[in-house]
Parts: structure tokens; C-alpha cells; sequence
């Protein structure tokens, strides 16, 4: 199963993943001793049918001060993972103290608990060092030729959709899901988020409230089969997103859908969204002192796929001389400038909106959600990081950052 999928993109979905894995730990610490220690609600281990299927160290030693210490050993690793230093062994890790976690206390499982383990485990399998993880800084080659082989997306997929049509089969011995009747249990719920989404769901018709909890159950029982046809997947795989999303905001339990979510991003394809193309080549010219504007432009350099690529000049050199007018010199900023192939030039975040679309994919779709904060807002964080970039970052020695061979024909000075 092909995939778009670039090391700048896998290091957002790494990013956020840790992150969660982070808050999870975190979040574990306080109910540590409660949920999985020898004095917590399951004092004895051995009541656990799953404590023995593996080498679990909370068979051995489960004392308060042990797993409070183990969760702090995984939130240390989230970390790294995070970063994405030694994140390979960090997801091995992790996913056995999860599982060890498990083992100890079956009643934590959810839904997104699985497909966590998943994911660390395909991660473990991936290639190392994608551009914009911590060993991959400062790398002669941006792009490094990180790929994620077709192979392991579509394990994930197939994993997913299996998933997802057999908890629509298991659903059909449930009354409420019978008599659809599900959706308005799930609302009168304990867990229920307090608010006026919750209000106005419970003021909808009797009959829109059925027609929602038959039209998830189908969704969940067709997931699979519409799977194989590859038009229908973006559709599909947007429909069951929103439904875990809608989930978030209904429930007051997010870690239920929080680890679905992030599957689905693990399952995004890239080339789903393509990259905005120009007819002739576009040239961006950028503070060549600036340690910040360098780092945008390994960026660029090892995420964009257009087929004509974008040129690239520091600003005042010959390039800026022969493109840009001296008028029109006066007016620009410092850091970045984009000069479109029809003549427009681009400036702070209209040039980074820009360039996110030439890159498509995730990057694309970061670019819209970026163009839904108003223009002046968005400069205004611009022109603010603009100003303390050179006390953030430090200043290269060179003009142009160092490249291999293949790249250096991008640039103009």
C-alpha cells in the first residue's frame, strides 16, 4: 500500500504521539499504587488472567514504590520518543510496561489500547533518524531517504479495519444497539461532558438519535469491505475520525478515543492531499544569518516534491539584485520572501502557507488550518519570533547551510 508519508510529516505524528504517551504516563503516576500494586484494587496479581502470558516484571515485583517508579521510567522514554533520540528502543519499552500495566490490571484496557501497542511496534520497525528527529540535526542530507515501507502502512490498516468491523459484530447482541437506543445511553452516561453540545444532542428528535447510533454501527460493520476500494478510504477513514472526535467532545474521558485518533493519524496518507504545483519555478529567498531561517530551509528542502522544485537565495545577494526591484526591496522584511511564479512576493506567513501547500500532505493540511487564524494574528506571532530569532538560534558560519552535491543546484547566490 503506498503511502506519502516524508520524515518531516512521520516526526509531526511521532510528535504528538509521544506527547500523549507523556500525558498518559503522567497521568497514571498518582493512581499508581491503586491500579497495579500488590495493596490497589487488585492485591493479588495472579487474579489477572494475563499477568503469565508473558516475562512480566509486576509478577515478580509490584510494590507502590516499584510501578510508581516504572511510570516515571515510561514517561522518561515517551520522551525520548518525543524528541525522537534512541526512539526505536524507547518504543520497545514502552510498549512493555504498557503491557506490562496491562498484564498487572486488565480492567485499564480501551479501545485505542491495542492499536497503541500497534503502533509502537511498527514504529520500532521503521527506519531511523526521519528529518526533524533530534539524531537527524544537523544531517549533510536533510531528507536522509527516510521512507515508510508500504508493508507496515498497510499492517495498519488492515489491523484497523478488521478492527473496526468486528466491534460493529460484536455490537449486534447489545439491546441498545438493537434498538438503537445507544447513542441516548451514551448521552444520559455518567461520563457524559456537562455543556450545551450535551443539552442540545439530548433536545434532538428521537429518531435522529437512532438514525445516529444505526448509521455508527454500520459504519463500523462496513469499515473492512469498503476498505478495499482504494477511492472510498479518504471518505472513510475521515467518517470514523470525525466519530472519535465527536466522541471527545461527548465524553468526558478522552483517553477512550485520544489513542484511536492518533491510529488514524498514523493511517493518513500523505498523498491523499496533493501539493500545490506551479507552472514554472518559484524562488525563496531567505536571511542567510539566521539560524532559524536555515533550519526552514533544510525543511524545505527535505519535505517539498514538487516537480519543479523552488529555488532558493539569501536575501541582498545576486539573485535578490536581479528579481527583486530596489522599490520593492524596501518594503520586505528580513527573514523570508517568496517570489510566486506569476510575480507575487509572499511575505512571513503567506510565504510559510505557501510553501506548506507545495509540500502537500499533512503539511497541506497544517496550511489550512494555519489560513483559519486571521492574517494579522498569525503575523503578529511571525514578527514576534522574528524579532528574538537571533537570541533562539545561533547564527551559521556560512551563508548557505551545507549540502550534499544533489541539493546544491537549488540554490542562487
Amino acid at each position: 500500500m503506498k503511502n506519502g508519508w516524508t520524515g518531516g510529516q512521520y516526526s509531526i505524528f511521532r510528535v504528538a504521539f509521544g506527547v500523549y504517551l507523556m500525558v498518559h504516563c503522567l497521568h497514571l503516576i498518582p493512581w499508581a499504587p491503586e491500579m497495579f500494586s500488590n495493596v490497589g484494587v487488585l492485591a493479588d496479581g495472579s487474579l489477572s488472567p494475563f499477568l503469565n502470558l508473558f516475562p512480566n516484571i509486576l509478577a515478580l515485583w509490584d510494590g507502590s514504590a516499584f510501578v510508581t517508579g516504572l511510570l516515571v521510567c515510561a514517561v522518561i522514554l515517551a520522551f525520548l520518543f518525543t524528541i525522537g533520540w534512541r526512539d526505536r528502543w524507547a518504543a520497545i519499552l514502552l510498549w512493555y510496561v504498557l503491557a506490562c500495566l496491562f498484564g498487572r490490571n486488565p480492567l485499564i484496557l480501551n479501545p485505542g489500547l491495542p492499536y497503541v501497542g500497534l503502533m509502537l511496534v511498527i514504529h520500532a520497525m521503521l527506519p531511523s533518524a526521519p528529518y526533524g528527529s533530534w539524531v537527524a540535526r544537523g544531517r549533510v542530507d536533510p531528507d536522509g531517504g527516510w521512507k515508510m515501507h508500504p508493508s507496515y502502512f498497510a499492517v495498519a490498516w488492515i489491523l484497523m479495519a478488521v478492527g473496526y468491523t468486528y466491534s460493529g459484530y460484536t455490537k449486534l447482541i447489545s439491546p441498545s444497539w438493537q434498538d438503537g437506543t445507544a447513542f441516548l445511553r451514551l448521552l444520559d452516561n455518567p461520563l457524559a461532558r456537562p455543556g450545551f453540545i450535551r443539552e442540545f444532542a439530548l433536545d434532538l428528535p428521537g429518531w435522529l438519535l437512532q438514525a445516529a447510533t444505526y448509521g455508527a454501527l454500520s459504519l463500523e460493520l462496513a469499515f473492512a469491505p469498503l476498505a478495499l476500494f482504494k477511492k472510498v478510504r479518504p471518505w472513510l477513514w475521515l467518517a470514523m475520525l470525525l466519530m472519535h472526535l465527536g466522541l471527545i467532545v461527548l465524553i468526558d474521558f478522552a483517553d477512550l478515543s485520544l489513542g484511536m485518533v492518533l491510529l488514524h493519524l498514523f493511517t493518513f496518507n500523505p498523498n491523499w492531499v496533493r501539493p500545490r504545483t506551479a507552472p514554472k519555478s518559484e524562488i525563496l529567498f531567505f536571511d542567510g544569518s539566521c539560524g532559524l531561517c536555515h533550519r526552514f530551509i533544510r525543511t524545505v528542502l527535505a519535505e517539498e516534491r514538487n516537480p519543479i522544485p523552488i529555488r532558493i537565495a539569501p536575501l541582498g545577494g545576486e539573485a535578490f539584485a536581479q528579481e527583486i526591484s530596489s522599490e520593492q526591496s524596501q518594503s520586505l522584511p528580513d527573514s523570508l520572501v517568496l517570489k510566486t511564479h506569476d510575480g507575487r512576493l509572499l511575505m512571513r506567513t503567506q510565504a510559510v502557507c505557501h510553501l506548506l501547500h507545495r509540500f502537500g500532505g499533512l503539511w497541506r493540511v497544517l496550511a489550512f488550518l494555519l489560513q483559519a487564524i486571521p492574517r494579522p494574528f498569525r503575523d503578529a506571532g511571525y514578527n514576534g519570533l522574528a524579532r528574538i530569532r537571533y537570541r533562539l538560534f545561533q547564527r551559521p558560519v556560512e551563508v548557505c547551510p551545507l549540502l550534499p552535491e544533489s541539493l546544491r543546484n537549488r540554490f542562487e547566490m
